[in-house]
């Protein structure tokens, strides 16, 4: 669809940056490679500024690790700061005021914030590499929400089911109302789809038409039964969808026929696996959007690698390579030499003008082969080309084709089928936690394990080996240890019956209660900020007829509690005088009747109750399990409960 037929205004198109999956801090101790996100991240941000885009939206997996190095979070940090702040007028007018945005202090977009100096405003969901299931129930992006360098939405708080309302914006004539699915496990919502507890708002049609934007982080392509998101699951009423996660590049918009509605794949930024898919050439794109309609262009990013790929079977080179005689390995490996001084020749036609572009290509050929006589020694291979490429060590990559044996008819008794059945469940299975799942499954009632599920280890591993949360094991532990606590100090279990409680117990642990404990010191973090947000606001408020105050030489402290004695606050008071407003022009005239009622929205109020607990540290279950109710030493336990959901 085309836009510039000159019959549209300027001021009534919403013009927005496209870009996911850019994988900061992939391969950073690469000593060739790793500055290789953060040079294509840095193209992205240019082009937003050469552009003079309205904002840039992001599509999950910002960062390749959920706990990002301080390098990665350093160079991102710095890139946001350096091109999406400045003096230029926001364009575009935040309509919705009931939108939190996660991690954000006053809950709203950056650029409304007074302190902030925003220019180009910068919204991202979170994926599968930077998701918020480790430990603390927090993303990397909250780090950046609370910094105020980008807002973060559509993060799904409640696993149970999954409301996702629009972000309401407006420029002009146009109305977006933007949508966010931060990545959830594909069979997990798979399972919230199939019992329809995904709900989807939309704004009403009476102010006006809306223009549907919906961004993803989940599988596309099918990769099993429950592992993938279809795209009839989703709403018809929706008019483009931005698919993060896939890193092939197909950002021309597809059109859906059953749901009436487009989609497009932009892939990823950074080569992040030596595949096929990844040897496409890398994009991101400019979204414009006036009133229903939309163009996408996408814009090639001259920054990126060169990548070539290739993939040959040997047994059709069988006749030209006369492996029916002579070193079969050395043949192969002259021709897998040939062909790897060709893919360099061809990489060099990719080499642009950009004067940040590495140079050296990354080569990938695949070798499929019938026998081991057709391997050689593919890293001393490798070391031929150590100057001429960017990944001599796995440059090739053999593959092993099968051949199909016919199945022989045979007796097989029950036992022997279940046998079977089990091994082959094994085969299939891929993933470390599945298969540390299916093993303490199958294990018998003597040896099984007495507290702990087989989920919550398999979460574990997953956070290990996925995740790179080397503390994953020692904070998921301690949350399940200290729920078995309360269940037994819930249900006063007597002594010879800790046993069978402790079963139940057990038995009764889901998977959401899993990912509930890993996000359980999330809420405890979230209404500190909130409290001190408060206390900050009302200090201003008490303080704001006394000009003369030197309150701004006093430090922020921290609320601290001590025994037998009240808390006691000091809090900062910054006096600026006057308006707080950095001067962005008309655009704070826009936003100023917004802000308003925005800054004037009441606090979620807290419920308090307390309960006792033992204060005895050595054996925590004896002390539970005593016969006579009497307990020394108590201690009381604040618990806050956040009803504003």
């Amino acid at each position: 669809m085309s836009l510039d037929d000159g019959e549209i205004a300027l001021n009534d198109i919403m013009r927005i940056m496209i870009s996911t999956d850019n994988h900061l801090g992939y391969g950073e101790k690469d000593p060739i490679r790793g500055e290789d996100s953060f040079i294509a991240f840095e193209e992205m941000l240019e082009l937003a500024v050469k552009e003079d885009v309205d904002f840039i939206l992001l599509g999950g997996d910002l960062f390749h690790d959920a706990v990002p190095s301080q390098n990665a979070l350093f160079k991102c940090m710095n890139l946001l700061r350096m091109y999406t702040f400045g003096d230029k007028p926001i364009a575009v007018e935040l309509i919705d005021g009931n939108q939190h945005f996660h991690g954000a202090i006053n809950e709203s977009v950056n650029y409304e914030d007074p302190n902030l100096n925003v220019a180009i405003p910068v919204y991202s969901i979170h994926g599968n590499h930077d998701d918020p299931s480790s430990f603390g129930g927090l993303s990397s992006l909250d780090l950046l929400s609370t910094t105020g360098l980008i807002n973060y939405f559509g993060r799904c708080t409640d696993l149970t089911k999954v409301e996702i309302s629009p972000i309401l914006m407006k420029k002009g004539a146009t109305r977006l109302a933007l949508y966010g699915l931060s990545h959830i496990h594909d069979a997990r919502l798979s399972r919230l789809f199939e019992s329809r507890k995904v709900h989807i708002q939309a704004p009403s049609d009476h102010d006006g038409e809306w223009f549907h934007l919906m961004v993803v982080h989940q599988n596309r392509a099918d990769r099993g039964p429950k592992n993938y998101l279809p795209e009839i699951a989703l709403p018809e009423f929706l008019n483009l969808i931005i698919w993060g996660h896939e890193h092939d590049c197909h950002i021309e918009p597809q059109f859906n026929a059953q749901r009436n509605f487009y989609v497009s794949q932009p892939g990823s930024s950074v080569c992040t696996s030596l595949s096929e898919g990844e040897a496409l050439q890398k994009h991101v794109g400019i979204l414009e959007i006036y009133k229903d309609k939309f163009q996408m262009k996408p814009i090639p990013l001259k920054t990126v690698r060169p990548f070539v790929f290739e993939s040959v079977n040997v047994a059709n080179l069988a006749d030209e390579l006369h492996l029916d005689e002579g070193d079969v390995s050395n043949k192969v490996r002259d021709m897998a030499e040939k062909r790897a001084t060709a893919m360099i020749e061809k990489a060099k036609e990719m080499v642009t003008d950009h004067v940040k572009q590495p140079k050296l290509p990354n080569i990938r050929l695949r070798i499929v082969y019938l026998d081991e006589e057709q391997m050689f020694n593919h890293i001393r291979l490798g070391q031929i080309f150590n100057d001429r490429v960017a990944n001599p060590a796995d440059m090739i990559h053999f593959k092993k084709m099968t051949k199909k044996a016919k199945a022989e008819k045979s007796e097989s008794s029950p036992e022997k089928t279940k046998v079977q059945f089990q091994r082959k469940e094994c085969e299939n299975i891929t993933k470390v936690e599945d298969l540390v799942e299916l093993y303490y499954n199958n294990l018998d009632e003597s040896k099984s394990l007495k507290v702990l599920s087989s989920k919550a280890l398999a979460e574990v591993c997953h956070q290990m080996v996925e995740r790179n949360d080397n503390n994953a094991a020692e904070n998921l532990i301690n949350s399940y240890q200290k729920k078995a606590l309360d269940y037994l100090m819930d249900n006063m279990v007597a002594e010879e019956n800790v046993n069978v409680e402790l079963q139940k117990f057990k038995q009764g642990i889901t998977s959401d209660d899993i990912f509930n404990l890993l996000g359980s010191s999330t809420h405890k973090v979230r209404q500190s900020l909130k409290q001190n947000t408060t206390n900050l606001e009302n200090s201003r408020t008490s303080n704001s007829g006394n000009e003369n105050s030197d309150d701004d030489c006093l430090p922020l402290k921290n609320v601290r509690a001590t025994r037998g004695k009240k808390k006691e606050t000091r809090t900062a008071v910054n006096k600026r005088g006057g308006t707080t407003g950095r001067g962005r022009g008309s655009a704070d005239n826009l936003r100023s009747s917004g802000a308003t009622t925005r800054s004037s929205r009441v606090m979620p109020q807290l419920e308090i109750s307390t309960k006792s607990i033992s204060s005895s540290r050595q054996n925590p279950l004896e002390s539970l399990i005593r016969k006579d109710s009497k307990r020394q030493g108590k201690s009381k336990i604040i618990e806050l409960s956040d009803n504003s959901d």
